[in-house]
């Protein structure tokens, strides 16, 4: 049996920078992930943090990570050929088989995009598992806080795709500008048997939740998927516990049925 505790030594293939604080990262490791899974990733002598997978094959993963702290800002001084330390991965995944043959609506905001990006990319790649239509409704602060530029073109040509920006700022911005929950009257499919998934700040969540019920989806049929910091991912610390919930262990991804009374 696998050592739960153990970090596996992963070298770091390609570094892609999309923002002044934000890098995608390949790295060499053969695992078995669900789309929607976290890794803990370490270096040692500074320290261990939780990063949803944003892109896997049989291989490798792929990483997207914030510089906001400590840990991040010393991984995002990697190059390819180093090295990063990897637990996981942990945690409960997207319900695939759930969204087979109906209309699913994914609603990010920021940097949560890359938790569903693998769940976008699966469906995407492989032409067995049919969706009956999908649209993503994607909010970033700006332009410039835009992340996955190719991976969106590529995504609207199969699928329906809006990002929206909080603030045009200096840029020439001709796309949507406003919150994700304005954009969601926009969807024309939404239906009670619409599936949902919605990531992003507790309060972004809640209002999304809110406008969905609205529009007759049920609740049942809506997906959160919780960002909270954790020091173990597997259930010991309790540093990522909301009430009787452990994210690690019982997400991130919730049925919102489930744990309504938890968003805070």
């Amino acid at each position: 049996m696998d050592n739960i505790y153990l970090s596996k030594k992963a070298e770091v293939l390609g570094v892609r920078k999309h923002t002044p604080t934000e890098w995608s990262f390949s790295l060499r490791l053969e695992t078995e992930t669900i789309p929607g899974q976290f890794v803990m990733v370490s270096l040692p002598g500074v320290g261990e943090v939780p990063i949803s997978i944003s892109g896997y094959n049989p291989n490798s993963i792929e990483l997207t990570i914030r510089d906001v702290g400590k840990v991040t800002r010393e991984v995002c001084k990697i190059s390819p050929g180093d090295h990063l330390y990897i637990r996981g991965p942990y945690g409960n995944g997207f319900p695939l088989q759930e969204f087979v043959g109906r209309h699913l609506l994914i609603i990010v905001g920021g940097s949560a995009i890359a938790a569903v990006k693998p769940l976008v990319e699966h469906y995407m790649n492989n032409s067995q598992f049919q969706l009956d239509g999908m649209d993503i409704i994607a909010g970033f602060k700006s332009p410039r806080h835009i992340l996955f530029h190719d991976e969106l073109n590529h995504w609207k040509k199969k699928y329906k795709v809006r990002i929206t920006v909080d603030s045009d700022e200096d840029y020439a911005w001709m796309g949507s500008i406003g919150f994700v929950v304005d954009y969601i009257k926009e969807v024309k499919s939404i239906s009670e048997d619409t599936r949902a998934i919605i990531i992003g700040p507790p309060l972004m969540m809640t209002n999304s939740v809110r406008e969905l019920l609205r529009h007759g989806v049920k609740k049942e049929n809506t997906y959160l998927s919780f960002e909270r910091h954790m020091k173990c991912g597997i259930g010991k610390c309790g540093h990522c516990r909301i009430r009787d919930k452990y994210v690690c262990l019982d997400g991130p991804v919730f049925n919102y049925d489930d744990v309504k009374e938890l968003i805070d």
